[in-house]
């Protein structure tokens, strides 16, 4: 019997000294159904998370992407603790910054020369400086999400405390749409095309290597923003998987395993400007703790089968969803979204019911199950087929309390904790 006091009450003491008692919105308890989810994890172990009320949940959040190998991995924690016994930061880098430069350079298709910052945002808000300054232009097209910063969030529906000018120089693009990408790249002196190369089902056939050439027929520099993408679908993230090779690519998410760090990486002509004025420096983009963890992450990451392995299970999940609904027959209000290796489930409103109420179903349905996942799953190494089956079972569970919301029209005697009410709302279809 799941009960979650220590969480409730941990949540209530957090909303009076920190806004939505966590530091990431979608770690919040806004994501779950409060009441009857956990808000906070004692320890994690493989693929799965014990919450501080000792409720045993397979995790498949994965600390929102950056756990690709698993928690409490042996040879990862080694290396982080002998590190440790040295310096985190120190008054001059270590030598693990030169031994990951070189080997983000060598799997990393655009990279000559790499920059380590610590969050997706930096990478990102970097690599657009980079490009603003080689270009000598101002104007972003973007399509995704590219983090915090006002150039990108200003483009957004959440762009309050973003200046107009700022806001105006960063202009979204429709994806898998070549049509409205040149439309943009025309009507304004463009200084880079930033995109996550992987959306939804995926680039359509030929679309990346379109782009690509569209930006450089226009002058501007072509940026895949990997901070998702980037050590979840293949080493080299979406450039290796699609062999399409951008200007730079910004990582961050799964290098390390969950230790905070990002890079920039790309041509060196456009890297080798931050030795001549552009700004691109944080005290703690050398943080040799988290380059210790990326290093050892990146030796599992390298093993023969480890993305093999990855996608069959996802595979597994991904094709048991669509056949789940289709029992159900909710086609009109469930679809499947994402490749294998990150996919889940996209919910449409139904009568009176909104995409939230149905979520808020599903999400009920799967923590009661031991799931711990929102619409989208990630994996990581330690998922396997048994993970995959439970997963399943509650999914089939889930899916089964739906069509009876629905049915009804009402989530009377169903729904037994709060709604599912994220602030950042990221369509994820």
């Amino acid at each position: 019997m799941q009960t979650f006091k220590k969480s409730e009450a941990l949540l209530q003491r957090e909303l009076k000294v920190s806004p939505l008692a966590a530091q990431t919105y979608s770690k919040s308890y806004r994501y779950f159904c409060r009441g009857i989810a956990p808000s906070y994890i004692d320890h994690g172990e493989g693929c799965y998370i014990y919450d501080v009320d000792g409720n045993k949940f397979i995790d498949y959040v994965c600390a929102l992407g950056p756990i690709t190998v698993g928690y409490n991995i042996p040879s990862v924690n080694e290396a982080v603790i002998a590190q440790v016994k040295k310096f985190a930061s120190a008054s001059l880098q270590s030598e693990l910054e030169v031994e990951l430069a070189e080997k983000l350079c060598e799997i990393v298709p655009c990279a000559e020369m790499v920059r380590f910052v610590k969050n997706g945002s930096d990478a990102t808000t970097a690599a657009i400086r980079l490009a603003r300054a080689y270009t000598g232009r101002d104007v972003v097209l973007m399509c995704g999400y590219h983090g915090m910063h006002d150039w990108s969030i200003g483009a957004s529906e959440n762009h309050k405390g973003v200046p107009d000018a700022v806001r105006a120089l960063t202009k979204n693009f429709v994806y898998n749409d070549l049509e409205d990408l040149e439309q943009k790249l025309k009507a304004d002196k463009v200084a880079a095309v930033i995109l996550e190369p992987i959306q939804s089902n995926g680039p359509k056939e030929g679309y990346l290597a379109a782009v690509k050439e569209l930006a450089h027929k226009y002058g501007a520099i072509l940026i895949f923003d990997e901070v998702v993408s980037g050590f979840r679908y293949a080493l080299g993230g979406a450039s290796e998987l699609y062999k399409v090779m951008p200007d730079m690519a910004s990582f961050g998410k799964g290098m390390a395993n969950g230790y905070p760090i990002s890079a920039v990486a790309g041509k060196k002509e456009l890297l080798k400007q931050i030795e001549d004025g552009v700004f691109v420096s944080t005290t703690f983009g050398g943080d040799s703790i988290s380059m210790a963890a990326s290093l050892a992450t990146i030796k599992i990451l390298e093993q023969p089968g480890f993305y093999d392995h990855i996608r069959k299970i996802g595979g597994i999940q991904r094709d048991g969803i669509v056949d789940l609904i289709h029992k159900y027959k909710l086609e009109d209000i469930l679809s499947v979204s994402g490749l294998p290796a990150h996919a889940g489930v996209a919910f449409e409103g139904h009568g009176s019911l909104s995409y939230l109420d149905i979520q808020s179903v599903y999400s009920q349905v799967m923590l009661q199950n031991g799931i711990l996942v929102f619409a989208i799953y990630n994996l990581n190494a330690s998922h396997t087929e048994k993970e995959a089956a439970a997963y399943l079972e509650a999914t089939d569970k889930a899916f089964a309390l739906i069509r009876k919301a629905v049915d009804a029209d009402s989530l009377g005697g169903i729904l037994h904790g709060g709604k599912v009410d994220p602030i950042f709302k990221r369509n994820i279809k």
